[in-house]
């Protein structure tokens, strides 16, 4: 699936991300000009700190540098090659924050000064604390370059700004694990699941209070305030996505369907279709990913019988619920187990 035509204005990347997938790609002797042609992206842009670049035209450069390397693992390198500067002001902000939790809210609540494909959010889930990335559109190929990507830089900027922190935690992603995978997974820091119902990185909760080696307040506050005049001039995207997944799981246990999910937003069916047609999706296309989400967890991190997990998702009986888990994972509940 690509990225659908939508309103440039909501839906970008900053163009100091596209510079730097162009240095890593310039590496494997892939010129600039192959990489762009086609695009409207302006030689050059990425060297005013403001410029953006349209989701589709980012798509579009990163989905042929992964067809010319021969490379679909990309994210992974482009996330260790980010600095502090890679993100901008924002970049700075968190740097200068006085721990790690205080960096954290403060990704949340301006990274869509660096893009407006995903939106961020923290939170706490008993003795961990969540990092959780959110499509704002339908990603398709591009979603694993960006959160793995986003992920990986995350975790080298925790490693600048916390040298001696203990790397604990795990990984959660939600597109089926890539092939090229089983190669990565022995270096892996920390345990990283597939098809899971949300991105996420999970790590101790008691690490939001770390103290930042360079905490600063004044340079926390100017960087800041660099931020806020940022966000004035950047449309924010609707949330729609987010909202649906949001009510879905408010259910408790009951998995409710497309005309109660669009009377809870005020819109009628029809309109929630066509919103979410737009955004590249459908409500059964969400309704599903969250559902093979969380069978994925329940097999993997709980000991539910096949016959509870069915019922917890919603399923009338056993049969129903492993024919739809082998549509989503071409395997049985029990293999994947």
């Amino acid at each position: 699936m690509t990225i659908l035509k939508m309103d440039p204005a909501e839906y970008s990347v900053s163009a100091e991300y596209l510079a730097l997938f162009l240095e890593v790609m310039s590496r494997r002797g892939i010129a600039n000009e192959v990489l762009l042609s086609g695009t409207d992206i302006e030689p050059g842009c990425w060297r005013d700190p403001k410029a953006r670049v349209t989701a589709q035209d980012f798509e579009r450069v990163v989905m042929r540098g992964i067809q010319l390397s021969g490379e679909p693992w990309l994210g992974w390198e482009l996330g260790a090659a980010m600095t502090i500067s890679s993100h901008g002001f924002l970049g700075y902000a968190a740097m200068s924050s006085a721990t790690l939790g205080e960096a954290m809210e403060l990704a949340v609540k301006y990274f869509r000064t660096r893009s407006t494909l995903v939106q961020l959010d923290i939170f706490t889930d008993g003795d961990m604390a969540v990092m959780q990335i959110d499509e704002l559109l339908a990603l398709g190929g591009l979603a694993p370059v960006m959160m793995e990507s986003l992920f990986a830089s995350f975790h080298f900027m925790g490693q600048k700004l916390l040298p001696d922190m203990e790397i604990i935690g795990e990984l959660r992603f939600t597109y089926p694990e890539p092939e090229y995978f089983a190669r990565m997974r022995p270096v892996m820091p920390v345990p990283v699941y597939f098809d899971c119902a949300y991105n996420q990185m999970r790590f101790p909760v008691e690490r939001l209070d770390y103290e930042l080696q360079f905490a600063d307040p004044r340079l926390a506050r100017m960087a800041a305030d660099q931020c806020e005049q940022e966000m004035a001039s950047i449309k924010a995207p609707p949330a729609l996505l987010g909202q649906v997944r949001r009510i879905i799981l408010g259910g408790g246990g009951r998995f409710p369907g497309v005309e109660e999910v669009a009377g809870e937003l005020h819109m009628s069916s029809r309109t929630l279709k066509r919103k979410l047609q737009q955004l590249g999706t459908s409500y059964q296309e969400v309704l599903d990913g969250l559902r093979k989400g969380l069978a994925v967890e329940y097999l993997t991190q709980t000991d539910k019988t096949v016959d509870e997990i069915a019922m917890s998702l919603g399923y009338s009986d056993a049969s129903n619920f492993a024919r739809a888990f082998r549509r989503w994972t071409l395997r049985s509940p029990s293999d994947y187990r």
